[in-house]
């Protein structure tokens, strides 16, 4: 009697060991994916306030503009209408480069249309103006390049962008819509 006893403890003591072996309960399963890429550039720019995608496309929500807002290609930071104050969309470029004392930044709009950048979506008679200080940026005569000092390998271009009324135009004259434009930038360092 004395075995069957040892034998069903012995069995018991072994039941308890292979269950508190047993498999853990699996949870949610799935991947983690890392992408990018390597590339050789020796500059680069990053925006404050910017939404990035993929490191060198910066998109700037300009927001809803009223026509009563709109400055003009001559003074983009006061509003034609004298109703309303036009207000800027920052653009606090932060310019990082491997090398070199100095960096410009080369702006091209995508579409000139007179001192300022072409808007496509719908908006007509309206333009993009870009102001460095109290300095606009005039694009008539092609590409603007931009001079900044590096220090440590970084350099800073402050810009405000308005919408205007394209020269020549008044409030009366701009059809409401979408107002989307582009500018290619390229740098290079001294």
């Amino acid at each position: 009697m004395k075995k069957a006893i040892l034998s069903i403890v012995a069995l018991s003591a072994l039941g308890f060991s292979i269950a508190s072996h047993a498999a853990p309960t699996v949870g949610a399963t799935g991947m983690i994916n890392f992408n990018g890429s390597i590339n050789a550039d020796s500059c680069v720019v990053h925006g404050n306030g910017a939404s990035s995608a993929g490191g060198s496309v910066l998109n700037y929500p300009m927001g809803s503009v009223s026509v009563n807002a709109l400055g003009t290609e001559a003074a983009p930071a006061t509003a034609a209408s004298g109703v309303a104050t036009t207000l800027p969309v920052a653009l606090n470029l932060q310019l990082e480069c491997a090398t070199g004392t100095s960096v410009e930044l080369k702006l091209t709009p995508t579409v000139t249309v007179g001192k300022g950048i072409g808007v496509s979506g719908g908006a007509q008679n309206v333009q993009i103006m870009l102001m460095q200080g109290s300095t606009a940026l005039d694009f008539a005569g092609g590409p603007v390049t931009l001079e900044a000092p590096l220090s440590g390998g970084q350099a800073s271009v402050g810009l405000n962008a308005y919408y205007t009324l394209q020269a020549a135009k008044n409030v009366a004259d701009v059809v409401t819509g979408d107002a989307n434009g582009s500018v290619a930038y390229v740098l290079s360092y001294n």
